[in-house]
């Protein structure tokens, strides 16, 4: 074997990580046979039991949710490609680069295994903790007998004793025809596969797409087979990305990000991602942590300026010039691909639109309708007047499901309509960028955090002609904008939002 530049280094680091497995998975010398026969037994039915007790090093928080449903979504259901579009840092390459090849394995399902990355390096680096954990892991040696095969154990290329095969592929490469003796692999994992900088070429993100679909997946056993593609969407050409699009292809989708609807952590046992960790993240991660963590694949647009966009005050919704406008963009679905509904308050004062509050989410119109009442609750003391963008088929679409939210609630929602014709969207949106680049538009200091306004601020840094990121938040705020100036002036008025009584009839 021919030794390159680096290789003692990263043969040392190789002897680093067995000495570090070995040490950390000891085992009960006291154990009897039958007691053993049925921890195995248990563990191999148990996906997370499994990796708490093989990889005690790996696992240094308690599992998520979404780690959680591995077996049952993953193990148990091959024959499909997987998109797991994790945020960062939520251990997508740990659980499907290691966890879950060897629970296949050790369960008899795992046949061989490829891992596809930007080059042979990069993924010969990626089967190591599988190599190195089969060489020196205690407590697998101990209950399944050495796994290592001397003469075929070299990296990026290696096989256990009972002829499962591990296997590196860059996408300049092809697996094409890859088997041992009679065994083609039957997992594949994509992961690193593309490069940002070749992203802004739209026929190599295609040819990647393509190297996947034409080169990877049919060097997989045809019998039985998972293909898992373990990328956050960060942009809108990587391959998890095209894949997603191509409805000619079937993928099942598990998007997890940094943070829930309502902007709790979706990974609150790990303390890494506690409240203030992600509030860290945020702040020094940008445009980064948008794309990263929230799987929100966007180019920062031309239209507003992130420094027009810092303009933090603290306010009192009980000292505005008139009502306040609680301005709504419904959507007429309630599903992951549709728009989201979203809700901007505003308030006016002199000069000055400040953002209260903003929310949004891609949820069901009860949800929306109860947020009316959310806000109602919150600012019971101020003077609220709800609005929605209207035309008839929005009106008819969500009729029904405010009329079950009124009766639920006791009263009825004042509710009016913007039914102006309002032209093209884009065009309105961009009528706001003079009161941005003036700094006339301000946000709420108090819901700096809140998933709302973090959302509202990221379509407004990404809008910008033929963009395809979702625009409702700003799409609402010209509504509330242009609402507001109606009533900028007046006196106060009988339209509110707080407490009333019993079938109040509703302003339209």
């Amino acid at each position: 074997m021919i030794f390159k530049p680096g290789d003692k280094r990263l043969i040392q680091d190789f002897e680093e990580l067995v000495d570090i497995i070995k040490s950390t998975t000891g085992t009960d010398p006291h154990e009897t046979g039958g007691d053993k026969k049925k921890r195995i037994a248990r563990l191999l039915g148990n996906y997370e039991d499994f990796c708490n007790y093989y990889f005690p090093e790996y696992c240094f928080a308690p599992f998520g949710k979404f780690h959680k449903g591995i077996q049952k979504d993953v193990a148990d259901k091959p024959n499909n490609i997987f998109l797991a579009q994790w945020s960062r840092g939520f251990a997508k390459s740990t659980h499907f680069g290691l966890f879950l090849p060897l629970f296949l394995k050790f369960n008899g399902k795992l046949t061989g295994m490829i891992v596809g990355s930007y080059n042979n390096t990069m993924a010969s680096e990626k089967l190591e903790d599988i190599r190195a954990n089969l060489q020196a892991n205690q407590r697998i040696i101990n209950d399944f007998g050495v796994q290592q095969s001397f003469g075929n154990w070299e990296k990026g290329m290696f096989k256990t004793r009972d002829d499962v095969g591990f296997y590196a592929f860059g996408k300049e490469q092809s697996p094409r025809g890859t088997r041992f003796k009679w065994k083609r692999p039957n997992y594949a994992l994509v992961d690193d596969l593309n490069d940002a900088r070749q992203l802004k070429n739209e026929a190599i993100a295609e040819e990647d797409k393509r190297w996947v679909q034409e080169e990877l997946k049919p060097a997989l056993w045809t019998r039985s087979w998972w293909l898992v593609v373990a990328q956050n969407k960060f942009h809108d050409k990587t391959v998890t990305a095209l894949l997603e699009d191509d409805e000619e292809i079937k993928t099942k989708v598990h998007r997890v990000n940094i943070t829930n609807a309502k902007g709790e952590s979706n990974w609150p046992e790990n303390p890494d991602f506690s409240k203030e960790a992600i509030a860290s993240l945020q702040e020094s991660e940008g445009a980064g942590y948008i794309r990263e963590r929230e799987n929100t694949p966007f180019e920062e647009g031309t239209i507003f300026k992130a420094e027009w966009l810092n303009e933090w005050v603290e306010m009192n919704y009980r000292k505005y010039d008139s009502i306040l406008i609680h301005y709504l963009d419904p959507s007429y679905k309630s599903s992951d691909k549709s728009d989201y509904k979203f809700w901007v308050l505003l308030g006016k004062t002199g000069k000055f639109y400040d953002i209260l509050d903003a929310w949004g989410i891609k949820g069901t119109s009860k949800d929306m309708w109860e947020r009316a009442y959310d806000v109602d609750d919150e600012y019971q003391d101020a003077t609220i007047s709800h609005c929605m963008e209207g035309n008839f088929m929005q009106e008819e679409f969500h009729k029904k499901e405010l009329e079950r939210v009124e009766e639920d609630k006791d009263r009825v929602l004042r509710l009016q309509y913007d039914r102006r014709n309002k032209g093209d969207k884009f065009e309105r949106i961009q009528t706001l960028q003079p009161l941005f680049q003036r700094r006339l538009i301000r946000f709420n200091l108090h819901k700096k955090s809140s998933p709302g306004m973090k959302l509202l601020r990221t379509q407004l840094l990404a809008i910008e002609k033929g963009s395809r990121i979702n625009d409702d938040g700003p799409d609402a705020l010209e509504g509330g904008v242009w609402m507001i100036d109606k009533f900028s002036g007046r006196g106060p008025t009988s339209i509110r939002g707080g407490k009333y009584k019993k079938k109040s009839i509703r302003s339209i």
